[in-house]
């Protein structure tokens, strides 16, 4: 999001793209574009994706959380929204998704760590939502892994595994 502490989304979604496309030989189709992130990054790259339906096609979000947070709901909104909130409520991946819906070519990944109780939660319920808001959803589990660069190394391996064919890419 863009906000008191910094223009991240304006940074995500048009300085690196723009680059990018600059500088790179890269695919124009936004089904060949994905987000990833684990922790807060992964709830950014849910954000990321479902308000930017035309720029990401795909998103791994590994380990994210229900909604942005800065530690505690009011400590975000003072913090990270200037005491605004509504505009914390549209930040949120719930309202996101809706704001959106429905999303016929997105492919959402989701993981979390089999023993990551907190993280765990929060993903099977923003997976539903991804899913009610018509993403086509993949749900992973990370055996034997908690909040940690296991979860993350796992995530990372076995979602952009599942995404290499839908961008045509072969072993």
């Amino acid at each position: 999001m863009d906000g008191p502490l910094g223009n991240s989304a304006g940074y995500l979604t048009e300085d690196v793209p723009e680059w990018v496309r600059r500088h790179l030989p890269v695919s124009a189709d936004r089904a060949d574009w994905a987000i990833a992130g684990f922790s807060q990054g992964g709830t950014c790259a849910l954000q990321l994706a479902a308000g930017f339906p035309d720029l990401f096609g795909s998103f791994l979000d590994i380990s994210g959380e229900r909604a942005p947070t800065l530690g505690s709901e009011r400590a975000t909104i003072e913090r990270g929204f200037g005491g605004d909130e509504d505009a914390y409520r549209a930040a949120t991946p719930r309202a996101l998704l809706e704001a959106a819906a429905p999303y016929p070519d997105t492919a959402a990944l989701f993981v979390a760590g089999e023993r990551d109780l907190k993280y765990s939660a929060a993903m099977r319920e923003v997976s539903r939502q991804a899913a009610a808001a018509g993403m086509a959803v993949t749900v992973l589990v990370a055996p034997g892994t908690a909040h940690d660069w296991n979860t993350a190394r796992y995530g990372f391996r076995e979602g952009f595994e599942r995404l290499l064919p839908r961008w045509g890419i072969t072993r």
